[in-house]
């Protein structure tokens, strides 16, 4: 049995299973689930779906498993056996959040330990590494948009992370691509103040920062460090002609920036 405990937590069993179904193990595939994680979760605990995955990694917070790794989950038809299964919240088209990056990246370097999966993209049902479910075509069930062009592209990201996590990655992450903000949650991020801003949208754009290689901690306040590194991105954003007030706030122009402007070398 092999139940990963200290990355994820135990939400399992379901009936869509296959146990001790996992042959020689090669890789990862990245799914997104359509939904959200609770429903995603019990949807496959149904046995009327007759579909499962290994792990489910949600917006906010540690990854979840359902079915043992030494057990086949019911994820991409022919390639069940052969391959670890990651559901991720939300729908095709959207991002990866930087929780889910780095739980996916925390499933890839425990697989790389565990079972030697490379650390490397995979695009082909011959392959081995980190794939996606719409690359099997129609042997894994004619899945082309899961988990959608966004996932795709950050699996170089979630690579870095997993070889961080190994101590094999010389701490390079490479450069996370620009892309529309999500709107503006409507207040600026300010300190010092006393209550301190805190929230979602605080610990949304403190992960948005880890992404492009800040050094900042996420926890959902507004401190001190939030402040520092909010200057120096308004700093650095100037000097790469990216106008932006120099005053430490999150406003709704900074708050854009930080998704949309390109990271600088």
């Amino acid at each position: 049995m092999s139940k990963w405990l200290d990355i994820a937590d135990w939400v399992g069993p379901t009936t869509n299973e296959t146990p001790g179904g996992m042959e020689h193990i090669v890789g990862l595939v990245l799914h997104i689930q359509q939904g959200n994680q609770q429903g995603s979760i019990a949807w496959c605990k149904n046995p009327a779906s007759q579909v499962s995955a290994h792990f489910f990694v949600p917006k906010v917070g540690r990854p979840q498993q359902l079915v043992d790794t030494a057990d086949e989950a019911w994820a991409q038809a022919g390639g069940n056996a052969h391959w670890l299964s990651i559901e991720n919240e939300g729908y095709s088209g959207q991002d990866l959040t930087a929780g889910q990056i780095q739980a996916c990246a925390t499933l890839l370097a425990r697989a790389h330990h565990q079972y030697g999966v490379p650390l490397q993209n995979a695009d082909a049902i011959n392959s081995a590494g980190l794939g996606w479910h719409g690359m099997g075509g129609d042997q894994w069930g004619g899945h082309p948009d899961c988990p959608g062009a966004p996932v795709i592209a950050q699996r170089p990201v979630i690579i870095a992370h997993a070889e961080l996590l190994l101590g094999m990655g010389g701490g390079h992450i490479p450069p996370i691509p620009a892309r529309p903000a999500p709107p503006w949650p409507g207040r600026v991020f300010v300190s010092p103040l006393d209550p301190p801003v805190i929230g979602a949208d605080v610990l949304d754009w403190q992960r948005r920062m880890q992404l492009r290689g800040w050094i900042i901690t996420a926890d959902g306040e507004y401190g001190p460090q939030s402040r520092t590194v909010c200057l120096a991105f308004q700093r650095d954003s100037n000097a790469h002609d990216w106008d932006l007030a120099e005053d430490g706030e999150v406003g709704p122009e900074t708050w854009r920036a930080s998704w949309e402007r390109p990271v600088s070398a």
